[in-house]
């Protein structure tokens, strides 16, 4: 489903609604448990390659890549994704962080053994679509988690 003017400007909102709080305290303070147990959930650890979407500031994505997984997080908000670059760096993670949409993630088809979703993924507008891409994203044979 291509995107209409009404879908860009929703986003737009969202990208600066997610850029204009102190997001990544947040994650600190309530949901730190959260990224670490979705990790473990995932399989995540050597020669898995892993996509987070929505991954925000890397809540799951850094656990993921710290248990050895090559893991690609993506996100629709720039900010986020620079203060998630900053966390890792300092945990000692290394992974790629990718400016996305989860409704148009820009990877081939089957590209990844997990693809998964701490939260981020529920706040898109359109659920189906949601789903379509990170299924599309999945290896025949990978995994997505939620």
């Amino acid at each position: 489903m291509a995107m209409t003017g009404s879908d860009e400007q929703l986003k737009a909102r969202h990208r600066a609604m997610w850029a204009s709080g102190d997001y990544p305290s947040m994650v600190e303070t309530f949901l730190l448990p959260l990224g670490p147990a979705l990790a473990e959930a995932s399989g995540a650890g050597p020669g898995v390659r892993l996509l987070d979407v929505a991954a925000g500031t890397g809540n799951a994505a850094v656990p993921a890549a710290k248990r050895g997984a090559a893991v690609v997080a993506s996100d629709l908000t720039p900010e986020l994704l620079d203060a998630g670059r900053n966390r890792a760096e300092s945990m000692g993670a290394e992974l790629e962080w990718v400016e996305a949409d989860v409704e148009h993630l820009p990877f081939p088809d089957g590209d990844f053994d997990v693809v998964m979703s701490c939260i981020g993924a529920m706040f898109a507008p359109h659920h189906q679509e949601v789903a379509d891409e990170l299924v599309r994203s999945a290896a025949p044979r990978g995994r997505s988690r939620c």
